[in-house]
């Protein structure tokens, strides 16, 4: 499978998503699950006329339920007879996990080593009980949301709705590598050459604070004494300890060292830009 963006004309994000290749002419879409109408219409409009294509909204087949974490194999494995130590990350197998039939993929969206588990709705409640159950040992318990979130963020992994959308581009983003120039045309591909070949005049950075404070989502950036840009994610982060966030800047300001603040409640507080990502798990050489 690959990680990439659905693109509108001018090379931004109507969505981001995982495309699972099925067989030779076969492909799954795995969505937002809040843009699933969206993407939706968007894909039959594109495929209007075309005989040989055709799209469905198959997301009321499946539940997801997703194992994150350093001891997800441990617990995964277990449930199933499906190899899973030999399964390269961003690859995906099927096979049935407690008795239910399932697709797992080694993927997740928290920077850790982990599974996500397609199965049927019906036996989901089973699936995520086995997995607890299995897990015991290894303190698996359930995640909210929020945790999941400051996760993501410490991998600098992107948030649809906050730091990408239609008004950011691809290349904005930072995501620029889940581009294949090499393959053909596609939607967007005339702009992305384009601020390609010019050179972006914003990014997406990664910062820290200098000063106390936490920058949240929509917090002001400022540069040189002047609004330069917004906070699309930000957090004070359990694990590194450090106040944390992602904002997009004029590019002159973001290099790794830039000086920049953010406007916490009125109060105009220190940050310096920082590589991407916060927080890099080891691999292993699967």
């Amino acid at each position: 499978m690959r990680y990439t963006a659905l693109t509108t004309p001018e090379g931004t994000f109507i969505d981001d998503m995982l495309v699972y290749r099925m067989a030779s002419i076969h492909f799954m879409l795995v969505i937002n699950a809040a843009n699933v109408a969206k993407d939706y219409a968007w894909i039959s409009g594109q495929l209007a006329g075309i005989e040989d294509a055709a799209v469905v909204d198959s997301s009321s087949r499946y539940a997801l339920i997703s194992v994150q974490g350093p001891a997800a194999l441990e617990v995964v494995q277990p449930l199933t007879g499906a190899e899973l130590d030999g399964l390269g990350y961003y690859w995906f197998t099927h096979g049935e996990v407690a008795n239910g039939r399932a697709m797992i993929s080694r993927t997740g969206y928290t920077g850790e080593d982990g599974f996500e588990i397609f199965v049927p709705p019906n036996v989901a409640d089973r699936v995520w009980q086995a997995i607890l159950e299995s897990g015991r040992s290894a303190d698996v318990i359930p995640c909210g949301l929020g945790a999941r979130d400051t996760l993501r963020l410490e991998a600098a992994m992107r948030l649809y709705g906050n730091d990408i959308d239609e008004t950011t581009s691809v290349l904005e983003a930072g995501l620029g590598w889940t581009i294949a120039w090499e393959k053909g045309d596609f939607i967007g591909r005339g702009a992305l050459a384009a601020q390609n070949a010019a050179g972006v005049t914003r990014r997406l950075v990664g910062f820290e604070m200098v000063d106390r404070g936490i920058a949240r989502h929509g917090y002001p950036v400022i540069a040189a004494g002047q609004r330069a840009g917004v906070v699309t994610s930000g957090t004070q982060t359990p694990y590194l300890k450090k106040a944390i966030g992602m904002a997009y800047v004029p590019a002159e300001y973001s290099a790794a060292g830039a000086e920049i603040e953010i406007d916490v409640r009125g109060k105009p507080s220190k940050a310096r830009v920082v590589s991407l990502p916060f927080y890099k798990r080891a691999r292993a050489d699967t």
